[in-house]
């Protein structure tokens, strides 16, 4: 899947700069506006993508993994209640809230460690991974708490340079099947990239709508799909997107690590406000009521 999409990116690529903007559009001006507008918004798109497939999935640190000795034991004993009580002594001196559905502390029994807070393991990798948001076959790397940002900014931008490449195609298209320019060898070519591109535009957009959703929200895709998210991972719209990109607003836009955090705890808002925030939201609507 990752040679295909290198791939199909070259194809694009060669078809918008050859065929059609040295060999179908006349004009000097628009040629150069074209391939201006367009390398930039390629090589922001690649950068991204570069990032995210070359960095490597955040592990955690060794403090999560078992001493030797309790390791030995754990691996020796037979009887869950003693498992469990390895774990939990362990466990006092972590920041671990998270348990499974029978209240016991999550261990991953591959990588031999207990896992952090939204930390899962990819059975791709075969690693454990801080705040796992997917694995994509198409980056042939597991996107989470190391690449997320270059992974959105990724999408955002090979989003714009498919909007952008389906218009001037389409321009191009346009001007072929109304006859203002003969048919060349190029008509087919720009057809196809017209096709390919906003077909590529649709899915862009869903995938980015997903995602921004979710964003917005502090979930990642597997506790968005899976049902296992914490609201009080929510610290609001502002909070939430610099989870993500940071404080430094003048890193927002470029694909270079500036998120917020070590991956392995997280804020969270104060449930005591919320409980009290949400009594008072009651008793002022049902006082509105009886006026």
């Amino acid at each position: 899947m990752l040679v295909l999409f290198i791939s199909l990116l070259a194809g694009c690529y060669y078809i918008f700069v050859v065929e059609l903007c040295i060999f179908t559009v006349q004009l000097l001006e628009a040629k150069i506006t074209f391939l201006v507008i367009f390398h930039l918004l390629f090589l922001l798109c690649v950068w991204s993508y570069l990032r995210t497939v070359m960095t490597p999935p955040a592990v955690p640190p060794a403090k999560f993994r078992l001493s030797e000795c309790d390791k030995q034991r754990y691996l020796s004993e037979r009887k869950p209640e003693v498992l469990q009580e390895i774990l939990v002594r362990m466990a006092k001196d972590l920041p671990i809230s998270t348990k499974d559905s029978k209240g016991a502390f999550r261990y991953c029994d591959i990588c031999q460690l207990l896992k952090p807070e939204r930390c899962h393991h990819c059975p791709v990798c075969d690693i454990c991974i801080l705040k796992l948001d997917h694995h994509c076959v198409f980056l042939n790397n597991c996107v989470g708490f190391s690449n997320y940002k270059s992974f959105l900014l990724c999408v955002v931008y090979a989003l714009l340079l498919c909007l952008f490449t389906s218009a001037e195609s389409l321009y191009g298209s346009i001007l072929f099947w109304t006859h203002q320019l003969p048919n060349t060898q190029s008509k087919v070519p720009i057809i196809v990239l017209f096709s390919l591109s906003t077909l590529c535009c649709v899915m862009l957009l869903l995938l980015l709508y997903i995602h921004c959703h979710w964003a917005v929200d502090n979930i990642t895709s597997r506790e968005g799909e899976s049902g296992t998210w914490n609201e009080r991972y929510d610290l609001g719209l502002s909070k939430n997107l610099r989870q993500v990109f940071g404080d430094e607003k003048k890193y927002w836009f470029l694909p270079v690590f500036s998120s917020l955090g070590d991956g392995y705890t997280f804020p969270m808002t104060d449930a005591t406000k919320d409980i009290e925030k949400n009594a008072a939201a009651v008793a002022k609507s049902i006082s509105e009521n009886q006026n």
